[in-house]
């Protein structure tokens, strides 16, 4: 029960994310905040990793691989993220990134020659359908007369870059703690971003109001650093199929976070698309039991 009430929690956080995120780049630039969400989360992982005596120590031959990490899954999730938050809802954004289980699989087949049957690719191809029926507001004819919507584009492009990060941590499973592995993929992405803030914040372009503060350490503590722990610990202690059901409350609750918090208008069909997307990812977690955890946040 303890573990149950512990990943509704983490996944209220990561729901919240996808408010935070939006508060966020109305008070702050999409550099600010990926830069700063990263150095509180750096800060809180480290503390934890010392609490709990986990080593942190790696190999000079290691640090290729964790610089991979920085900037596709990290820096290029997080800087798109936040940019899409500009343009696009709370809603459709979760929605988007709830597709992300089967992005995975897709590049998993391409890269890392996984199968797929019939019955994997009929869930694909569902959940491609309810992403493309929420961008379009269920008129998809619309995207062929005018494409997609930039905040939906660049949210469709950072899924792909989680995805990437997804699948470098898939080719290098058990070579690293995964407490080492996202702390370094942290680090890197400051040491990366650190030039270019210090540009941003030199040329008067980086101000960064008190409600963006929030949104930043709200992002680092809560989604980044404690869904991260706790769903750590929910895998263990729950397994990997209850862990998913959590996850896949991820656009429900973000989509009534949404509706309450930024008073975002109800598309009443979006909750069909939604449900078109969550039961194609668990159909699929269910054909595919040796499929990989999901990774860090799982949305935000």
């Amino acid at each position: 029960m303890f573990w149950s009430i512990a990943m509704f929690l983490a996944t209220l956080t990561w729901a919240g994310a996808f408010i935070a995120g939006k508060v966020g780049v109305l008070s702050a630039s999409p550099l600010a905040l990926t830069y700063f969400r990263f150095l509180v989360a750096g800060i809180c992982l480290y503390g934890y990793a010392r609490a709990r005596r986990i080593p942190l120590g790696i190999r000079w031959r290691d640090w290729g691989v964790l610089i991979q990490l920085g900037p596709v899954g990290m820096i290029g999730y997080h800087l798109l993220f936040f940019a899409a938050r500009k343009s696009t809802t709370a809603i459709r954004a979760s929605m988007i990134m709830a597709s992300n289980p089967l992005m995975i699989a897709i590049l998993a087949a391409f890269l890392l020659r996984e199968k797929l049957g019939r019955a994997k690719v009929a869930c694909i191809l569902t959940a491609l359908a309810g992403v493309l029926l929420t961008i379009s507001r269920w008129h998809p004819l619309t995207l062929v007369r005018g494409g997609v919507a930039r905040g939906d584009l660049l949210m469709l492009v950072a899924v792909l870059c989680w995805s990437m990060y997804a699948i470098i941590v898939r080719r290098h499973a058990g070579r690293f703690d995964p407490v080492v592995t996202t702390f370094y993929s942290f680090v890197t992405c400051v040491i990366l971003l650190t030039p270019f803030e210090a540009w941003e914040v030199a040329s008067g372009a980086s101000h960064i109001r008190p409600d963006g503060w929030l949104a930043i350490v709200y992002m680092g503590v809560f989604p980044t650093f404690f869904g991260y722990t706790v769903m750590q610990q929910g895998i263990k202690h729950l397994g990997l199929s209850r862990m998913a059901l959590f996850v896949n409350l991820v656009p429900v609750l973000a989509m009534f976070m949404a509706v309450l918090m930024l008073h975002e208008t109800f598309f009443p069909l979006n909750a069909v698309s939604a449900a078109m997307i969550i039961a194609a990812v668990m159909s699929y977690s269910l054909l595919a039991p040796g499929t990989p955890k999901p990774l860090a946040r799982g949305s935000a």
